[in-house]
């Protein structure tokens, strides 16, 4: 093969995916054209595929592959299709996903990988009646599929359908008892079903076989703090920001466990940081205003509501702990017109009626307050104290 030839293909494909913003329509087809006219083969432009994956270029990768999809022949091409689906969804191009694993279906129906991955975008995409018929047909092509249990698992999870999904994770432990993404997952179904001690032995399962499981050290943590144990707690969040330093989830969660734990000012280090990292994270911002609040920042705190307020006007805690802080600062209509529109947004947010019942109450409005009180009172949820 004429190396001046490759060095252009690849060069061109390159610059063609960077000019036209990651999109790979135009180096797609410059790709089948230049392969037909100067009669590269399916199998070169699938070596080239393998090179730019080695190298970490997905998009220049996809290209490639495509081409060897469109281009190739039998077996090849249906796993070429395959690999395409599952390097568009990678690339956060969920519909050219499904339409790859469609291509692949076509040549063979029954393609259990492609069932499952277009199940897995089908289910992200919100489609989860389709997803579960994706799966069951799946699993009747291959019963022992194990990637299609723990993803069925998932689903049935995510729609509460709690027993299903045990019994879909439980088959993976049996076919595959080494796979720690499954059994982190039963742990986290485990920790919903009540199970606690069952939970805590599958997550050090995990954590035994796989110590810098990221989403187990994660989830661990976040048990371990609703068990109280912050000491615990913290040493597994650790150990996923010394993996992945920009894991929002655990530095929000940590900042309210250093927070919560009575280290205020590492709780502030988290929450600016998880602020760069994502500025219109609201449930964050809203943190860090009480935070501030707390600490008698008050200005700051009111500064970091009303931002919230702009990214999530509709955000109920936040209304509620505004109405807190104007009324600490003795603006106490305002101070109603939060409690009031939080009330509007969420009748039976218990936070909410509490505290406006002890606003009620500081203006000796006492009827109205008891009321307030009464409906706090009445309802299942526990209170949260601000």
């Amino acid at each position: 093969m004429n190396l001046d030839l490759i060095n252009k293909l690849v060069f061109d494909v390159v610059e063609s995916v960077r000019k036209n913003n990651d999109e790979p329509g135009a180096a797609l087809e410059f790709t089948v054209q230049f392969s037909r006219k100067n009669g590269i083969s399916p199998d070169f432009l699938l070596n080239i595929a393998k090179i730019c994956d080695s190298k970490g270029m997905f998009r220049e990768e996809y290209v490639f592959m495509k081409a060897c999809a469109l281009l190739g022949e039998g077996e090849q091409q249906i796993e070429a299709y395959f690999l395409s689906g599952v390097l568009a969804y990678f690339m956060g191009r969920k519909e050219a996903a499904l339409q790859e694993f469609d291509e692949a279906l076509k040549l063979d129906p029954g393609h259990v990988n492609s069932l499952c991955n277009q199940g897995i975008v089908l289910a992200e995409l919100g489609r989860k009646v389709e997803a579960e018929n994706r799966y069951g047909r799946a699993l009747e092509l291959d019963p022992e599929h194990v990637s299609t249990h723990c993803n069925y698992g998932n689903l049935f999870f995510e729609l509460g359908k709690l027993q299903e999904a045990e019994l879909e994770f439980r088959t993976v432990l049996e076919l595959d008892p080494g796979n720690a993404n499954n059994r982190c997952n039963y742990a986290n179904l485990l920790v919903e079903l009540g199970r606690k001690e069952e939970a805590e032995e599958n997550f050090r399962l995990v954590l035994e076989q796989v110590p810098e499981h990221v989403s187990a050290n994660y989830n661990y943590a976040n048990f371990l703090k609703e068990e109280g144990k912050f000491e615990e707690a913290e040493v597994h969040y650790k150990k996923v920001l010394n993996v992945s330093p920009g894991h929002i989830s655990t530095l929000c969660n940590y900042g309210n466990l250093l927070s919560e734990s009575g280290r205020p000012e590492e709780a502030a280090m988290h929450y600016k940081l998880i602020l760069r990292l994502k500025p219109g994270d609201a449930d964050t911002r809203a943190n860090y205003g009480q935070l501030l609040f707390e600490l008698g920042r008050y200005h700051e705190a009111e500064i970091q509501y009303k931002k919230t307020l702009e990214i999530d006007p509709h955000h109920v805690p936040t209304l509620c702990k505004y109405g807190n802080l104007l009324k600490r600062l003795g603006r106490f209509r305002q101070a109603e017109v939060m409690y009031r529109e939080a009330l509007e947004l969420d009748p039976e947010d218990v936070n909410t009626h509490y505290n406006y019942s002890l606003f009620l109450l500081k203006l000796e409005r006492f009827d109205e307050a008891k009321e307030q009180y009464i409906k706090a009172m009445s309802s299942d949820s526990s209170l949260i104290f601000f």
